[in-house]
């Protein structure tokens, strides 16, 4: 049996925190341990959670964008088949 995926997301703070100009969070389980990273922009938080999602693989990375709606996503390791849109593991938008 393969391995289950963590999965990290990415999502705008709540109004608490981008007062304090955290604007962006990745948030996920690696293993036991729960994730809440704070980021300054989306682009760092993309970053840092493909930076983890590599080394915690299989893994999935999903982008929300500010209205919560998935906006892309990631995916390394063992691949799953290509979604309903054609698109394999690694690409955006791939999905498990």
């Amino acid at each position: 049996m393969a391995a289950k995926p963590t999965v990290y997301h990415v999502t705008p703070s709540g109004e608490r925190a981008a007062a304090a100009g955290v604007k962006w969070q990745v948030e996920g389980r690696e293993g036991r341990r729960v994730l809440h990273e704070p980021h300054r922009t989306q682009q760092e938080a993309i970053d840092s959670a493909r930076g983890r999602a590599k080394e915690h693989m299989p893994a999935q990375v999903v982008v929300h964008g500010r209205d919560g709606h998935i906006r892309s996503a990631y995916t390394y390791g063992d691949a799953p088949a290509p979604d309903e849109r054609g698109r394999r593991a690694g690409q955006p938008g791939g999905v498990f």
